[in-house]
């Protein structure tokens, strides 16, 4: 018997062998001009960044620029640092600011009971340069408490907090933040952070989400009363996002809203041994108090990418508790500071799926005094008039969580 002809669906294999194929020319065209590109999308010529690159180098190898210094009782700008067991990156960090083409500030370290050599190494460049203010601490309190205490102790008319293992990418930061200021008197301005993973040479552009996602006014001034959610949405866009950068050491901000900030967040939350998300109760409340916003395109912050560290290392159970006291700390503050200054509840909504995840942690670590405290407000909220009808229902769900062991949704 004759075999049916198999041509027709020879010809279909074939023709869906082609369309693959050039599906997979067309994406590996698409990277491959990405990738020859990437540099333009960060608006930097080969120049600049060999330029970066050595500035970076020369830090590291603890190379001392011939600066002139201007030590000034009220400086200009105030940097200040908190540092626990970084005597690896401590020098280099320092070398960054002190190597600086503007000279016209203080450098506030906070040794927060380091048992490496990290007081040494500050003490050794102290004797170099009398800027370098060092302030020890004889038990661990935490970054939130480090950072503003160098904040209540700074002189400065505006404050950059930094990373104690970060460096700064620009020799020529500092001056064009001082210049741009020049023309528009701002409360905060926000610079360029790249990247670098550690014992790597390649730096990391930021992407193009990062540029679109958090640069979206670049060179623009943004007033209040847009300024106060900035944080959550696009003013006069119902898209609820991030449109600024929550991370607290990509900006130069005026003294007076970091103390204006700190008076509203108060005690309760300085007291407490806060590691991770105070960058976002930080932002949440000085947005408020600024007057006025800009960011610039500004290559200037290296964020320094350790493979064991807090924010990226495997820390286990503990940095899950950690975060857990941490968010619910902050929620409770977004809680306070929306119903204070009248703004817009649906951040609420935004919010509440993380405070879930955390509030898992709280119960399923056995983290027994944080189960009393977080049913005791998430009561608060039942019964506040302020939080809507429809919130109330997520709130009723974490209760029934607590109480009866349901899983939450």
């Amino acid at each position: 018997m004759k075999e049916p002809e198999l041509k027709d669906d020879q010809n279909i294999i074939y023709l869906n062998k082609i369309i693959i194929y050039l599906f997979l020319l067309l994406l590996m065209l698409f990277i491959l001009f990405n990738i020859n590109n990437y540099p333009n999308n960060t608006n930097l010529n080969k120049n600049q960044i060999k330029s970066y690159i050595k500035y970076i180098i020369d830090c590291k190898n603890h190379i001392r620029y011939n600066r002139i210094k201007i030590k000034n009782e009220n400086p200009y700008v105030s940097i200040c640092i908190p540092a626990l067991n970084m005597d690896k990156y401590i020098e280099r960090t320092i070398l960054s600011i002190i190597n600086q083409s503007f000279q016209d500030f203080e450098i506030i370290i906070i040794n927060d009971n380091s048992k490496d050599d990290t007081e040494d190494i500050i003490k050794k460049l102290q004797l170099e340069d009398d800027r370098i203010k060092l302030i020890k601490h004889n038990i661990n309190k935490g970054v939130y408490y480090s950072r503003i205490e160098s904040v209540l102790f700074s002189k400065g008319k505006y404050i950059i907090l930094m990373d104690p293992d970060d460096l700064y990418l620009n020799e020529n930061l500092l001056k064009e933040l001082y210049n741009y200021n020049l023309k528009y008197n701002l409360d905060i301005i926000e610079f360029t952070v790249f990247q670098q993973i550690e014992g790597r040479r390649n730096i990391i552009y930021p992407k193009k989400h990062y540029e679109s996602h958090y640069h979206n006014f670049t060179d623009q001034i943004i007033n209040q009363p847009n300024l106060s959610e900035l944080l959550f949405h696009i003013p006069n866009n119902n898209s609820y996002t991030h449109s600024i950068c929550r991370n607290i050491w990509n900006k130069m901000i005026r003294r007076k809203i970091f103390l204006d900030a700190h008076t509203f967040i108060g005690l309760d939350y300085f007291n407490d041994f806060v590691i991770t998300a105070d960058d976002m109760s930080m932002n949440l409340v000085i947005y408020h108090y600024a007057n006025n916003y800009s960011n610039i395109y500004l290559p200037g912050y290296m964020y320094n990418i350790r493979r064991v560290s807090m924010s990226h290392g495997d820390a286990g159970i503990q940095l899950n508790k950690i975060r857990a006291i941490n968010y619910l700390l902050y929620f409770k503050i977004i809680y306070r500071y929306i119903k204070q200054f009248n703004i817009n509840r649906k951040i609420l909504f935004k919010e509440i799926k993380n405070l879930k995840r955390f509030i898992y942690f709280i119960k399923n670590f056995n983290m027994t005094s944080y189960e009393s405290i977080t049913r005791n407000f998430l009561y608060e909220i039942l019964y506040d008039n302020f939080a809507k009808k429809i919130f109330k229902f997520f709130i009723i769900e974490l209760l029934l969580y607590f109480e009866n062991d349901e899983k939450i949704r």
